[in-house]
């Protein structure tokens, strides 16, 4: 049987030291787990989709709402401005996330011949926007530093976008 020499045990010891935690750290980079900003770069995608979308509605209202036009594109104009400021924040914690946006030039384009973007027109726009705001507003919830102080600002501001169309 060898023997153990002081020498043999403080070479193993040395090399235990150095790959055990070269080890660990590979194994965790390989985590399948999307990483905590990735997450919330989701979330804000959501949001992000949701602005473009609800701008495009808004847009596609005024066909029918001519009385509305310029609330319209009021409301249109702030959910895209919603939208470019949700893509920085995603383009800043996960930039592949911002992939997953919807472009703007694939929203409908708003034409007389175009049908209200929903059955109920003005109705359903104002439910779509209280639906845009409470997400935003769940998503401040569970964020913390400047994602929370954003998605806040985003729901507060569709909330008042609301009164725009009273």
């Amino acid at each position: 049987m060898p023997s153990l020499n002081r020498r043999t045990l403080l070479r193993g010891a040395a090399v235990s030291a150095v790959a055990l935690p070269l080890g660990t750290a590979a194994l965790t980079s390989c985590s399948s787990e999307p990483s905590p900003e990735e997450v919330t770069a989701g979330k804000l995608v959501e949001l992000a989709n949701a602005a473009i979308a609800s701008a495009a509605a808004a847009r596609g209202l005024k066909a029918v709402e001519p009385g509305r036009a310029a609330a319209l594109d009021e409301i249109a104009g702030i959910r895209d401005t919603h939208a470019a400021r949700l893509r920085d924040e995603i383009n800043r914690l996960h930039s592949s996330s911002a992939a997953l946006i919807t472009t703007p030039s694939a929203a409908p384009a708003s034409s007389p011949d175009s049908p209200a973007p929903a059955k109920t027109g003005l109705e359903a726009f104002r439910g779509t926007l209280t639906a845009d705001a409470d997400a935003a507003r769940r998503v401040a919830v569970a964020a913390s530093g400047f994602q929370a102080g954003l998605t806040a600002s985003v729901s507060a501001s569709i909330t008042s976008l609301k009164d725009l169309l009273s």
